[in-house]
């Protein structure tokens, strides 16, 4: 078990938090963070809700050393981390590739390839839905739609177009409180009045798409791969043109990135490991009364959140939590810690499913801890609430 504070403050600077400011479901961003292209698609997100990224106090977070190492171990630890961390740095930071940007993707220099920094989420769906519908076949549409079925929202959690203000087309920073000035929101309400359906629900934009099969899985792989190829070859000063193949990891390269440079047999779960203190923000009260398990007044989960300190894992797996932290649902796909490679969730939050059919990866927000190790597989055969995906990606350059 290793102690990764330092590694792990540098890394959320580095590799995330500091280096831009990541989408939630009030700030979607002007641009698909899966394919680069504009959000001018009607989307709808709540413009005024609560930002997920603003869950935890960061200000708050303690790393806990469960290790109490001694003072030459420390040392020892310490130019561990110093070395793994000089790795990452150079391999985020490659000079020979010849295609340095595909959308989304982090470059894993050992493999060669692209890996999404997130797994593929529910307003990444709603992309391609919207795209295939409007250039495929209905029946084509019809076989892509994700079982809606595997997760059941509390109905203090449904939400209603005539009552909420929502933005629309990203970017255009427009918010909505009356309904009856906009003819897409005006059919909407009148057809859907009440929506309890999680993937297109405007406050969980930014959770993992899960009721999917793998079929539909690798229909996403490649349709991505064709629009992303035609989005960065229409850049003006792009002067060769490019292939990008998008695709599921295979169970090898999932290990690979899950370990991030470590021995996955001796530390199973690579950096994340150890214990963190932290506390919640106040302001996600209301929020937060809406998704969780067991009701509670609004005013009540406010006093706790401002005098409760979390002990928690690093993993987003099944394990004992505060009742303001118990939802029906996997986690906002930016949440928590990256590992090394900068990549969110890579174990715990969905198991991902990798090329070989019928077997996810990473364990889940179901899963204990015990089965989520880097080496364990979650099997699946049908469209599940805890099983996900995310793509790697391949690019060359079109001789």
């Amino acid at each position: 078990m290793r102690n990764y504070s330092f590694l792990l403050l540098i890394l959320v600077c580095l590799l995330s938090a500091c280096s831009y400011r990541t989408p939630n479901s009030a700030f979607i961003g002007a641009s698909s963070t899966k394919t680069g292209l504009y959000n001018d698609w009607p989307v709808y997100y709540n413009s005024k809700g609560f930002q997920e990224s603003k869950l935890i106090k960061w200000g708050s977070v303690k790393w806990v050393d469960t290790l109490n190492l001694t003072k030459e171990e420390k040392e020892a630890e310490r130019k561990a981390q110093s070395a793994t961390m000089n790795k990452v740095i150079v391999d985020n930071n490659p000079d020979d590739i010849s295609v340095k940007y595909t959308p989304g993707g982090i470059f894993i220099t050992p493999l060669q390839l692209y890996f999404d920094e997130t797994e593929v989420a529910n307003i990444h769906w709603q992309e391609f839905l919207h795209y295939i519908k409007r250039d495929s076949s209905a029946a084509f549409y019809q076989s892509m739609l994700p079982d809606s079925t595997v997760i059941k929202l509390n109905e203090r959690d449904y939400h209603r177009y005539e009552e909420l203000g929502y933005g629309r087309r990203g970017g255009a920073g427009r918010n909505y409180s009356v309904i009856g000035g906009d003819t897409i929101l005006r059919e909407m309400s009148e057809q859907m009045p009440v929506d309890s359906i999680y993937f297109r629900h405007p406050e969980y934009l930014y959770y993992p798409i899960v009721g999917v099969s793998y079929e539909q899985a690798v229909a996403y792989c490649q349709w991505r791969s064709k629009v992303v190829t035609e989005f960065i070859n229409s850049f003006p000063k792009r002067e060769q043109k490019v292939k990008v193949t998008y695709r599921l990891p295979t169970e090898q390269e999932w290990e690979i990135i899950a370990s991030a440079g470590v021995d996955k047999d001796k530390f199973p779960w690579s950096t994340a490991t150890g214990a963190v203190k932290y506390k919640v923000n106040p302001k996600a009260a209301a929020f937060i009364a809406k998704k969780i398990v067991e009701p509670k007044p609004v005013a009540q989960i406010k006093q706790d959140l401002k005098e409760t300190e979390v002990h928690d894992l690093f993993i987003n797996v099944k394990r004992p939590l505060p009742y303001f932290l118990q939802f029906r649902t996997p986690a906002y796909v930016y949440g928590g810690w990256p590992n090394d490679y900068g990549a969110y969730h890579v174990q715990g939050n969905v198991a991902e499913m990798v090329a070989e059919k019928g077997i996810a990866k990473g364990g889940s927000w179901k899963d204990e801890l015990s089965n989520s190790k880097i080496t364990d597989r979650q099997l699946y055969t049908t469209p599940s609430d805890k099983v996900g995906f995310r793509c790697v990606c391949q690019a060359e350059l079109i001789k």
